[in-house]
């Protein structure tokens, strides 16, 4: 079974990991949509026509299931791609907000100001108190440089000075981006720290089944030129077999 994996960037290839070491291995073909980085700070009818996009370019290439590695596309519009593409499984990320209240009353939320605004984001925030930093810069710092993450980090500290004197329970990773610094944070914060990857491996897992074979990542990169970098970090992030396809995009 072939799954279509979307992001704007890096941040999905850690649910795409996540999904590979869940699942056993598989064929996926993984959308990274650089040439509109970053989703979070573009407006809700642009995110949802770059999805389309993105979809009918995944379904026409045989994806037979699509999962969506971005926290603000899923907020933004999931539920109308599952209306609008109704013979294909959509899997959507979620912050797991649950696990982290069950941590204690003091939640540090790290996410994009347009997953901060959606309806179906703010639904989920109940059980504890929860604090909001201002993300903005985030996802391009970590995109602009990885491997390098300093510049990330600095914008992140920046971000928490504010809520120097909270104690954190526990924090909450609301952008994929974010989770390449997962260990940094939960060291920074002293707390655990929580994203929604697993959930949508083992959904992924649920309906699409368990792979025996090697993993395989057809790889879209939607920006002219830069291609061999993201091909190069696809290669060693996900220790999978990969190479590039370029569909008429």
């Amino acid at each position: 079974m072939v799954i279509g994996v979307i992001d704007s960037g890096i941040g999905g290839l850690t649910t795409l990991k996540e999904i590979i070491r869940v699942r056993g291995g598989g064929d996926y073909i993984y959308y990274l949509d650089n040439a509109r980085h970053p989703y979070g700070t573009r407006t809700p009818s642009e995110i949802h026509a770059y999805m389309r996009k993105a979809c009918d370019t995944l379904t026409a290439l045989g994806a037979e299931a699509i999962a969506i590695a971005c926290n603000t596309a899923t907020a933004v519009c999931i539920d109308a791609l599952r209306k609008e593409y109704s013979d294909t499984p959509f899997i959507g990320i979620e912050p797991s907000i649950k696990p982290a209240v069950r941590q204690g009353g003091n939640v540090c939320v790290l996410a994009t100001p347009l997953t901060l605004k959606q309806d179906r984001f703010s639904k989920l925030l109940t059980g504890a108190t929860f604090h909001m930093p201002d993300c903005t810069g985030l996802a391009d710092a970590i995109e602009e440089e990885y491997p390098s993450l300093l510049r990330a980090q600095k914008t992140l500290t920046k971000a928490l000075y504010s809520m120097s004197d909270v104690r954190f329970d526990s924090a909450v990773l609301g952008c994929t981006h974010y989770s390449y610094l997962k260990e940094w944070i939960s060291k920074r914060l002293n707390c655990p720290c929580f994203d929604g990857n697993g959930g949508v491996a083992r959904q992924t897992r649920r309906i699409c089944g368990e792979e025996t074979c090697a993993a395989r990542i057809a790889l879209i990169v939607t920006a002219k030129g830069s291609a061999p970098r993201y091909l190069e970090i696809c290669r060693k992030f996900t220790g999978a077999y990969c190479y590039l396809i370029n569909p008429q995009i």
